[in-house]
């Protein structure tokens, strides 16, 4: 999932694997290091050159090209939604987030019969 701010990607979630596997752990951290690093003014461009073509033991075709790792693939997904010169019109928005009320980020949604923050971890159910 990728949250965007006037057009440009924030945060991005990473969900691959079942939780307490190293893979979930890894995909999360390059997800958490990925959204600072563009909240922090890093340009989605600089983003995609560090992860494209880092190579891994699993590697597969989707769509035709050969994806080499859960790096590759993040950075292959924000080429396509961010970079490429026919952007897909319709992004991944952050429209039906909610402001939270703990961070101040728009990142309140509703999950599984409660509102949760998915930046800062807020939760409440009715």
């Amino acid at each position: 999932t990728i949250h965007t701010y006037e057009g440009n990607p924030f945060e991005v979630f990473i969900q691959i694997g079942k939780s307490g596997y190293s893979t979930m752990a890894d995909a999360e951290a390059i997800g958490r290091l990925v959204s600072l690093s563009l909240r922090s003014g890093v340009n989605v461009k600089e983003v995609v050159e560090q992860l494209e073509g880092i190579g891994g033991a699993s590697q597969v075709y989707s769509e035709g090209k050969l994806v080499m790792s859960i790096p590759d693939a993040i950075a292959t997904i924000l080429r396509k939604h961010f970079l490429d010169e026919k952007k897909v019109s319709k992004k991944t928005s952050d429209i039906d987030l909610e402001v939270c009320p703990d961070c101040s980020s728009r990142s309140l949604a509703f999950e599984s019969g409660c509102v949760t923050c998915r930046s800062c971890g807020y939760s409440k159910c009715d």
